[in-house]
C-alpha cells in the first residue's frame, strides 16, 4: 500500500493467499451429487484450480483485475451448484491481511472452509488491484485522469460490494482488512480520490469556476468522510494513521480550493467583502493542507507538476493583498464572517461503480449443472411423487390382497372346475406351473438367505460412519481442552451435527427395514407348505391333493356356477387393470419437464415458490391415476357383493358335499400362491432396495471421510502454528547468580595469575579441602590455545574431597564437566555430585612428577573405577564448617 509521492493518491496493497487444492473435494462431491457428468466436469475443475493459480500471482494491471473479476464470477456462480463450506464441499483458504503482511501481530492470518471467505478475499484484492491502476497513472495526461478516475470508481464499488454483501453474512472477521469499518473507509476514500481526479479534469479542461468551485466542495466532503471514519480504525503499526494524516490535509486542501474558486465568482460580480471572506477561508485551509502534507506528498493543482500547493498558496496570498487594499481605498464594504456566507454548491460526480456480472469471453464453466436449489426442489417433488405412488400402490395391493382373501375362503375358482372331486382344477395346475417358472422354493430361500447379508453391510458402513464422526468430535474437544482459547477452530460438534442428524435419519431406514423383513419371514413361514407342493411337478402335485366326492348341481346350482366364472373373468380383468395401473405410477418421466419448471422459476421470479409448482404438476399428472385407483376398488366392493350372494346359491345347490381334506388343500394352495408371488415381489424389493441403500450409505461415507480428512489437516495446521508460537516465545529473564557465585567468579580470576609464578605457592581454590600431605607447588600443564587451533574451555569446578587435575587453577564459576576424572569415571556413568566422597583425600604430590602427565590423562590405574571405596580414607578429617549448609544437595555417589 502506498501513497503517490506527488499526487498522494492512495493504493491499497493486494492479500496475500496460500494454495488449496480444489480438484480432489469438488470431484468428490460431483461423483455423488452429479454421476453422469463427473467426466465432463473433470476438465471444469481444471480449470477453475488454474483460474485460481493465476490470481494468486496476479499483476498489477487491467489484465490482472480481469483475473480477479473473472475468478469471482465463477466462484460466486458456482456457489449455487457446489457448495464449499465445512459440511459439504471443505476446501480451507488461507489469506494474509493486506496491512499486517509484514508482521507478527496475531490478525494477519485467516483461514476458512467456505467459498465465502474466497470471493470476499478475491473481490478485496479486485480492488485493491483496481486502486494501484488508478494510482499509477499520469494525471498530467487526459487518458490517464480518465483511467484514475473510473478504477477509483471501480474499488470503491468494490469495496462498497464487500461491506454491504458479503461481510455481513460471515460469522467471524478471519482478517482486520475485511472488518466493516476498514471496508467503509476505503469505500469512501477511494470515492474521494475519484472525486478529485475529476475536479483535476475540469481544471485541465478549463472549466467555469463554479463547476471547479462544486467539484472541489465534493472532494472535501467525501476526504471528510474518509477522515472521520478512517480515525476509528486501530490498526497500529501500518500506513493508516500515514493515510489518515493525508486525508486530513487534502480535505482542507480541496476545501481551500473550493473556497478561492468561490472568492473568484464573488470577484465577478464586484462582491468585495464575500471575496475577502473566501480569500481569508482559503488562505487558512490551504496553509493548514500545505503544512499537514509536508513529507507525504505534494499538493497540486490542475495535475500539473509545475504548479503545487505552496504556488496556489501563494497566489491566493495575493489576491487577498489586493483585495484588501482595493477594499480598504475603494470599496469599504464589511467582511462578513464565512459562516454567514451562502454554502458552496455540491457535485458529487464520482460514484461507487457496482461489479459486474458479465465479463467478455467468460462463462460459468459448471453452467450444465443443475443449480442447489433447483436440484434440491426437484428431490422435494420426487419424494412427494414417490410418496403419493406408494399410498397409491399400497391401497391397489391391499385391495388386491383382500379380494383374494375373499376368493381362497370360498375355494374360488378352484371349487368350480372340481366339481368331480377327482381332477385337479387347471387354475391350480396354472400356478404350480408359475411357481416352478419363477423357480419355487429354492428362489426364495436363496433370497432370504441373501438379505441379512445386505442388511449387515448396510449396518457396518453406518457404524463405522458415525464411529468415525464421534472419534473425531471427541479428538477435537480433547485438544480444546488442552489449548482453551487458542484452540479458535469451529467445533467439531457444530460442524458433525447434520451428518450425525443424517445417520440417525439412516438407522431408522435400518430399524424399519428389519421390522419389514421380520414380517415377510413370517408370512414365508406360514405359507411354505404350500410353496412347496406348489413347487412340486404335476404328478407330485395331483399325489398331493386328497381325492373328494363327485357333485351334482341343480338348475339354480348351474345357473349360480355360470354367475360365478363371469365374475372370474371381471376379477381377472381388474387385476390386470391394476397391473397396468401400477406401472403407470411406477413409470414417472417428468423429472426433466419439473427440473426445467424449477429452473425457469429460479429464473424468472425472485420468491423461488417450489411448493405450489410441485402441487400443481402432482395434481395434473397422477390425479387421473389417483381417480382410477378408487374407481378400481368400488368395482371391486361390488365384484365381492355380487360373488358372495352367487357362491351362497352355489353351495346350497350342491348334491354332495367334497371333502372337508380336500376342500382345504385346494384353498391352502390357493393362499399359497398369492403369498408366493407377494413375496417374490416383496424380496425383490428388498434387494433393490438395501442395494440402493448402499450406494447412498457409501456416499455418505466418503463425504464423512472427506469432511475427517479436512479437518485433520485444518488440526495438523493449527497445531502447527500453535507449537510455533510457543517456540517463538522468549525465555523467562536469567535468575540473579548466588553471591557464592560471585565469589568464585572473583577467585577464579586470580587463579591464572597465581599459576604463572611457579615459585609461589598456588591460590587456593574457594572451599579447599586441606589434607595431611599438602601438596608441593607443581608446574602448570600444558595447555591449548586458540592460536593452536582448539578453542579454550573454562577451568573445571574444584570438588571438595576429590583428587584434581595437576596444575588445577579453576573455580566453582568456571565448572566444565568434560575434563577426565583422575581415578576414572564412576561406575554409574555420571560426575560425582558436589561436594564429592567425603571419603577421598589428596594424593601425595611426591607421586606425580611434574610435567609427565599430559592434560586430562593423570588417573591412575591401581584404582579401577567404583572399587576405591572411602574405606582407605579415615572420615572426619575434613572441617565441616567449609561447607555452608543447605546450599549443595545431598552426596549421592557410591559410599
Amino acid at each position: 500500500m502506498s501513497v503517490g509521492a506527488m499526487t498522494g493518491m492512495i493504493s491499497v496493497e493486494p492479500k496475500k493467499g496460500d494454495r488449496a487444492n480444489l480438484h480432489r473435494p469438488l470431484m468428490t462431491f460431483i461423483m455423488g451429487a452429479f454421476p453422469e457428468q463427473q467426466e465432463e466436469m473433470s476438465v471444469a475443475v481444471d480449470d477453475v484450480s488454474k483460474m485460481r493459480e493465476k490470481i494468486l500471482a496476479v499483476e498489477k494491471s487491467e489484465k490482472g483485475a480481469e483475473q480477479l473479476l473473472r475468478y469471482y464470477l465463477q466462484m460466486s456462480a458456482m456457489d449455487c451448484k457446489l457448495p464449499i463450506n465445512e459440511n459439504q464441499i471443505h476446501v480451507t483458504f488461507t489469506w494474509y491481511d493486506s496491512f499486517y503482511k509484514d508482521s507478527v501481530f496475531s490478525g494477519k492470518r485467516g483461514s476458512a472452509a467456505n467459498s465465502l471467505f474466497e470471493r470476499s478475499c478475491v473481490l478485496f484484492n479486485y480492488a485493491a488491484v483496481s486502486s494501484q491502476i488508478a494510482a499509477s497513472q499520469n494525471l498530467d495526461t487526459d487518458d490517464g485522469l480518465k483511467l484514475a478516475a473510473k478504477y477509483f470508481q471501480v474499488a470503491s464499488g468494490a469495496f462498497a460490494q464487500l461491506r454491504d454483501k458479503l461481510v455481513p453474512t460471515m460469522q467471524k472477521i478471519p482478517t482486520p482488512d475485511l472488518s466493516p469499518e476498514v471496508l467503509a473507509s476505503l469505500t469512501t476514500l477511494m470515492q474521494a480520490q475519484a472525486q478529485e481526479c475529476i475536479y483535476i479534469k475540469a481544471v485541465a479542461d478549463k472549466m467555469k469556476e463554479k463547476v471547479t468551485c462544486r467539484l472541489a466542495a465534493s472532494a472535501s466532503d467525501f476526504y471528510g468522510d474518509a477522515y472521520k471514519a478512517m480515525s476509528s480504525v486501530n490498526l497500529k503499526g501500518t500506513s493508516w494513521d500515514k493515510w489518515t494524516a493525508v486525508c486530513l490535509a487534502k480535505q482542507n486542501y480541496m476545501s481551500g480550493l473550493a473556497a478561492y474558486y468561490e472568492s473568484l465568482n464573488a470577484k465577478a460580480t464586484k462582491a468585495i467583502g464575500n471575496e475577502l471572506a473566501r480569500l481569508t477561508e482559503a488562505n487558512k485551509l490551504l496553509g493548514d493542507a500545505v503544512k499537514q502534507s509536508a513529507g507525504s506528498f505534494e499538493c497540486k493543482v490542475g495535475g500539473k507538476s509545475s504548479v503545487t500547493g505552496r504556488d496556489i498558496l501563494s497566489k491566493v496570498n495575493r489576491a487577498q493583498a489586493a483585495a484588501q487594499k482595493d477594499n480598504d481605498f475603494i470599496y469599504h464594504e464589511r467582511v462578513p464572517n464565512v459562516s454567514d456566507l451562502p454554502a458552496i454548491g455540491r457535485a458529487p460526480v464520482a460514484k461507487p461503480t457496482p461489479i459486474a456480472t458479465e465479463v467478455e469471453g467468460w462463462s460459468d464453466v459448471f453452467g450444465k449443472l443443475v443449480p442447489l436449489n433447483v436440484q434440491q426442489a426437484a428431490t422435494m417433488y420426487a419424494s412427494r411423487k414417490d410418496h403419493l405412488i406408494h399410498l397409491e400402490v399400497t391401497k391397489l395391493r391391499e385391495n388386491t390382497n383382500q379380494l383374494n382373501s375373499v376368493l381362497n375362503q370360498m375355494n374360488l375358482p378352484a371349487a368350480l372346475e372340481d366339481l368331480s372331486g377327482k381332477e385337479i382344477p387347471v387354475s391350480l395346475i396354472e400356478k404350480s406351473g408359475d411357481v416352478r417358472t419363477k423357480g419355487g422354493l429354492m428362489t426364495l430361500r436363496q433370497s432370504f438367505d441373501d438379505l441379512p447379508q445386505l442388511l449387515q453391510r448396510n449396518e457396518e458402513i453406518i457404524t463405522e460412519t458415525l464411529k468415525a464422526l464421534n472419534d473425531e468430535e471427541a479428538s477435537d474437544k480433547h485438544l480444546r481442552g488442552t489449548f482453551g482459547a487458542k484452540w479458535n477452530r469451529t467445533k467439531s460438534e457444530d460442524l458433525t451435527k447434520s451428518f450425525k442428524e443424517q445417520g440417525d435419519k439412516y438407522q431408522s431406514i435400518l430399524t424399519n427395514a428389519r421390522n419389514a423383513d421380520k414380517i415377510v419371514r413370517e408370512k414365508f413361514e406360514t405359507n411354505i407348505m404350500a410353496i412347496e407342493i406348489l413347487s412340486k411337478d404335476e404328478s407330485a402335485l395331483i399325489d398331493s391333493i386328497p381325492v373328494g366326492g363327485a357333485q351334482s348341481l341343480s338348475g339354480q346350482g348351474q345357473k349360480a356356477v355360470a354367475s360365478l366364472k363371469s365374475f372370474m373373468d371381471q376379477i381377472k380383468l381388474l387385476k390386470g387393470e391394476r397391473d397396468a395401473l401400477e406401472q403407470k405410477f411406477k413409470a414417472g418421466g417428468d423429472t426433466e419437464e419439473i427440473i426445467a419448471k424449477f429452473s425457469q422459476l429460479n429464473t424468472e421470479s425472485n420468491l423461488f415458490n417450489d411448493e405450489g409448482l410441485s402441487t400443481e404438476h402432482l395434481e395434473k399428472t397422477y390425479g387421473p391415476l389417483q381417480a382410477a385407483v378408487a374407481d378400481s376398488i368400488r368395482q371391486q366392493d361390488e365384484l365381492i357383493a355380487k360373488i358372495t350372494s352367487a357362491n351362497d346359491e352355489f353351495v346350497q345347490s350342491k348334491s354332495g358335499a367334497t371333502s372337508d381334506p380336500r376342500s382345504e388343500m385346494m384353498s391352502q394352495l390357493a393362499a399359497g400362491y398369492d403369498a408366493f408371488i407377494e413375496l417374490m415381489s416383496n424380496l425383490a424389493e428388498g434387494t433393490k432396495f438395501y442395494n440402493n441403500l448402499t450406494k447412498i450409505l457409501t456416499a455418505y461415507q466418503s463425504n464423512v471421510n472427506d469432511f475427517i480428512l479436512a479437518r485433520n489437516t485444518e488440526k495438523d495446521d493449527l497445531m502447527k502454528s500453535l507449537q510455533g508460537n510457543l517456540a517463538n516465545k522468549t525465555p523467562p529473564a536469567r535468575p540473579e547468580p548466588p553471591q557464592f557465585h560471585q565469589q568464585a567468579a572473583q577467585s577464579s580470576a586470580t587463579a591464572p595469575a597465581a599459576a604463572a609464578a611457579p615459585a609461589a605457592a598456588p591460590s587456593s581454590p574457594i572451599y579447599s579441602t586441606p589434607t595431611p600431605n599438602q601438596a608441593a607447588p607443581q608446574a602448570p600443564a600444558p595447555q591449548a590455545t586458540a592460536s593452536q587451533g582448539v578453542t579454550p574451555q573454562a577451568p573445571p569446578l574444584a570438588v571438595p574431597g576429590a583428587p584434581q587435575q595437576y596444575g588445577y587453577g579453576g573455580s566453582v564459576a568456571g565448572y566444565a564437566p568434560s575434563y577426565n576424572m583422575p581415578y576414572g569415571m564412576p561406575a554409574y556413568g555420571g560426575y560425582y555430585t558436589y561436594p564429592g566422597p567425603a571419603g577421598y583425600g589428596a594424593y601425595p604430590p611426591a607421586q606425580y612428577p611434574p610435567g609427565q602427565y599430559p592434560p586430562g590423562q593423570n588417573t591412575r590405574p591401581q584404582y579401577p573405577p567404583g572399587q576405591n571405596t572411602g574405606a582407605q580414607y579415615p572420615p572426619g578429617q575434613y572441617p565441616p564448617s567449609q561447607y555452608p549448609p543447605g546450599q549443595y544437595p545431598p552426596y549421592t555417589g557410591p559410599k
